[in-house]
């Protein structure tokens, strides 16, 4: 890993951190709350004498970029549905571009499915709400988020 590529470290919800060496693969864990309004890029020296730079994020979920076509529906407004591509996703919702036009609100209900490119080419179904819409990109929340779904746990392990 080249210095100037900062690694994203994922800090859980106790604001601890397991910084992983990109060199040696050792891992060291530590409090990182005094960090959390920061957004800058850090320098870590590992035990083994390698410097390399970290970011910490802090989100509550684990979200993966992905490039996964899919089609939704909105139910709140059954005349808006089409396709799109899921560019990420995580335990608790995706984020979408729409192809073409799409008249999805804030709020709106919608149904999605999209197929996973993992292994067994998982087919994921979901009610989710827009909390985010711009007309290039669409970031929902799953209906019920505390649904677990096996296929997309497996996906989402680092």
């Amino acid at each position: 890993m080249a210095d100037a590529e900062a690694q994203k470290v994922f800090v859980k919800q106790d604001n601890m951190a397991a910084i992983k060496c990109p060199y040696c693969k050792s891992v060291r864990t530590a409090n990182v709350a005094q960090y959390k309004d920061q957004r800058k890029v850090l320098k870590v020296k590992c035990a083994c004498q390698k410097v390399f730079s970290i970011t910490f994020e802090f989100r509550r979920m684990y979200r993966k970029p992905t490039n996964l076509p899919g089609t939704y529906v909105n139910v709140t407004n059954s005349e808006d549905r089409g396709r799109m591509v899921v560019k990420n996703v995580s335990m608790g919702g995706i984020g979408f571009s729409a192809a073409g036009k799409h008249r999805i609100q804030k709020d709106d209900e919608l149904e999605v499915e999209f197929v996973l490119d993992d292994k067994h080419k998982s087919v994921i179904r979901r009610n989710v709400v827009a909390r985010m819409v711009t007309p290039d990109f669409v970031g929902c929340e799953f209906s019920n988020p505390n649904e677990y779904n096996k296929a997309l746990g497996f996906y989402l392990m680092p």
